[in-house]
């Protein structure tokens, strides 16, 4: 489906390709969503034998909406980019398979070789283990026996993470251990950029070193969830640098069915870049093609100031042109220094395009995340960003109605009349023609110091037309229902019960599996389904233990009642 490219990954068993051939790989499939995932972080690559579709929406129809996914990051170490990011492995390498020495940030061949598999643990699998460990004749699955949880001498000793039953730090799943999943099913798999030089971008190192989870939930009860998959990316800077200026990305060639005719947006409050079709029929989805959308949960931290930033309370005076606290989160929570970054920019390259096409090496790609085109030049806006636009120059492609404050052009409005009522800036307005569209969902930037760890969480949603709507009209919904059962914040409400009293106190926000409840009355708690899942009488600081999910509780007091939410991961 992927025209020229795929012709392309099938012949390269030449050099890099030999080595792409043994790149391991397994399928996130626990809901509606059939996912291939590499080990070296080329989300949904379908292999050089092409086996596809790699993304397949709905489970066994054969159809696709993406193509390829993968993480970019750079940064400036005394003026000096180093870089890192994938993209069809056609041009080479920039992640190999494992962890890195502490020492100098390096690895072997016999370490890439060790780590060369993607775990995959389902809960049931997890829950069996439970029930039926020491049981004679139980048969234990190999990636919970073989789960990645320590690191050879010299390398970090905790890696992937897991329930440690009697408490001695050790993996040990003779004596009941078992791996710390999300979801249903999970897949873990760690991956570096320092292996060898890399000859995608041809970038320096950065010496960083990333544990991926990639999981899913099977709730055919919830159509949003159920066509979503959640990443979560912890990345470590092994290297003895510390960079500036840097940012994290996350590169998506989209395919929604017949990869020719798609149309490109983003939702600047949200934090989510999309695709949809251009058309109103697509050649393999027929009519009401479904759209895939890109949502950030939660970016790197941001640097330390010593201060709370304030959130965004509906003033855009108050974000002075600052997109961080719009689409960031822990703003204004009370805690100083734990904000996160959001969606900084959203760029969309056109392929085989040599104004506004995919960059060619290292300096291209970083001007990417920052926002601009290859050579430097900033976007402007209107038209394709690069041709027909209205200016003034500004961060965010085909935004629509999603930028009310004008973060996106730094607080000035656009020219041409764009961001009021009924006239906004989207690939149709434009009167842009379909095409095969690329985009980059950058964070950043902030400081990413020497032996550090930044965390970046991200989910992959397919959306669906109904009878009342398309799937481009749904995609604020799928996100805002997503985002809610992640625990991360969004710009709608759910209601559920009262939402109008004081707030309870709940902590720690969000928990493992145990978090106190602070007041004095009958407390009742509810799943996100609307079911009761507690009832009971609490007098001061109670504690409660709820299996993983998200929770709304309600505390009836005698002149009052208190409302909160609680996120058990």
């Amino acid at each position: 489906m992927k025209k020229l490219v795929l012709s392309i990954c099938v012949l390269i068993g030449f050099g890099s390709a030999l080595m792409a051939q043994q790149i391991p790989y397994s399928f996130i499939e626990a809901n509606n969503v059939r996912g291939r995932i590499l080990g070296n972080g080329s989300l949904f690559h379908p292999g050089v034998n092409n086996e596809a579709p790699s993304w397949e929406v709905p489970k066994g129809s054969g159809l696709s909406t993406l193509f390829q996914q993968s993480l970019w990051v750079g940064g400036l170490e005394s003026g000096q980019l180093h870089l890192a990011g994938q993209r069809f492995g056609q041009d080479g390498e920039d992640y190999w398979s494992g962890p890195l020495r502490l020492e100098d940030a390096t690895t072997t061949p016999e370490m890439v070789e060790k780590f060369s598999h993607v775990w995959n643990v389902t809960k049931a699998e997890i829950e069996a283990f439970i029930a039926h460990h020491g049981e004679a004749g139980n048969t234990v699955p190999d990636d919970i026996l073989t789960w990645p949880a320590h690191g050879d001498e010299g390398y970090a000793d905790n890696l992937a993470p897991f329930v440690d039953v009697d408490g001695n730090g050790i993996y040990q799943p003779e004596m009941g251990d078992y791996p710390d999943i999300k979801g249903d099913q999970c897949l873990f798999f760690i991956f570096n950029d320092s292996y060898l030089d890399h000859t995608e971008f041809g970038g320096e190192k950065l010496g960083i070193e990333v544990h991926a989870m990639v999981y899913a939930y099977a709730t055919p009860q919830d159509e949003a969830l159920n066509n979503t998959v959640f990443f979560d990316y912890k990345i470590f800077n092994r290297s003895d640098k510390t960079y500036t200026d840097a940012y994290v990305g996350l590169w998506n060639d989209w395919d929604v069915g017949n990869g020719w005719d798609d149309y490109v947006g983003c939702e600047v409050h949200r934090s989510a870049t999309f695709a949809y079709n251009g058309n109103t029929v697509d050649n393999y989805y027929g009519e009401n093609p479904p759209a895939q959308v890109c949502k950030v949960l939660a970016g790197p931290f941001m640097d330390p100031d010593g201060i709370d930033n304030p959130a965004y309370d509906g003033d855009c005076a108050s974000l002075d042109g600052n997109a961080q606290a719009l689409n960031g989160m822990n703003f204004g929570n009370g805690v100083v220094d734990d904000e996160r970054l959001g969606m900084a920019s959203f760029i969309s390259t056109l392929n085989g395009s040599e104004d506004n096409g995919d960059p060619q090496n290292a300096a291209q790609a970083y001007n990417n995340l920052l926002g601009l085109w290859k050579e430097g030049n900033p976007m402007s806006y209107g038209g394709n960003g690069l041709e027909g636009t209205v200016g003034p120059a500004c961060h965010y492609q085909y935004p629509g109605d999603t930028d009310p404050c004008n973060v996106g052009t730094e607080g000035v409005a656009p020219n041409g009349g764009f961001n009021e009522a009924g006239h906004y800036w989207t690939e149709t307005e434009a009167g842009n023609i379909p095409n095969d569209r690329r985009g980059l969902t950058a964070m950043g930037p902030f400081t990413f110091a020497a032996d550090a760890m930044q965390e970046i969480e991200f989910s992959v949603i397919t959306v669906f037309a109904n009878e009342k709507a398309s799937a481009f009209e749904r995609i604020g919904e799928y996100i805002d229902r997503v985002a809610n059962f992640s625990g991360y914040p969004t710009t709608s409400v759910m209601e559920h019960g009262e939402t109008n009293g004081e707030s309870l106190k709940l902590y720690p926000n969000p928990t493992h599996d145990q978090f106190n409840v602070e007041g004095t009355g009958h407390l009742t708690v509810t799943n996100v389904l609307g079911q009761q899942v507690r009832s009971m009488e609490i007098d001061g600081i109670t504690p409660v233990k709820l299996p993983e999910g998200i929770y709304f509780l309600r505390l009836e007091q005698e002149n009052s009642v208190k409302t909160g939410k609680i996120v058990v991961r």
